[in-house]
């Protein structure tokens, strides 16, 4: 009876500790797939081809972000808000130095001619000037203009400082 008592314990023990290996594992694992950059396209996709094209862009804009290349950063906006956005970023490209990494990507609304989405974004600095690391749930709204994706507008939100 003693023995049947051990063996179901250390059995539970056994299993216990499997899971929490998993659970290690899954964690570790989706961290290094954010950190190669696979993002998993999520939510409610009615038009693949506009949604993938939204997603490059946004990837293009981080990516000059990253780069501080003020130029290719303006030509993912709508037109009408390069000029004001041209100034403040070369401001903030002279001024610190930061990666942007893209968590997530989910759509909220789709309808031909805007997309609604939700990401994470991390933002780290590399730099020596003062800035704190954060992640932030950021809404981006796409607005197509003569067959072409722009960002029209960008809410950030529930930003989480590390």
């Amino acid at each position: 009876m003693l023995k049947k008592v051990f063996v179901g314990i250390a059995g539970l023990i056994f299993l216990i500790f499997i899971l929490n290996n998993v659970n290690k594992a899954n964690d570790m694992n989706e961290k290094i797939n954010q950190e190669a950059g696979a993002v998993e396209i999520k939510g409610n996709i009615t038009n693949e081809e506009d949604v993938y094209a939204v997603y490059d862009l946004l990837e293009r804009n981080l990516q000059a972000a990253n780069d501080e290349d003020v130029e290719t950063y303006l030509q993912t906006l709508i037109p009408e808000a390069r000029e004001a956005t041209k100034k403040e970023m070369t401001t903030f490209f002279e001024t610190y130095d930061v990666k942007h990494t893209l968590l997530s990507f989910e759509v909220r609304k789709e309808d031909g001619e805007r997309i609604l989405v939700k990401t994470q974004q991390r933002t780290v600095n590399e730099g020596t000037e003062e800035f704190r690391n954060h992640i932030t749930e950021a809404n981006h709204t796409f607005v197509k203009i003569d067959g072409e994706w722009f960002i029209e507008e960008t809410a950030m939100s529930n930003t989480q400082f590390f």
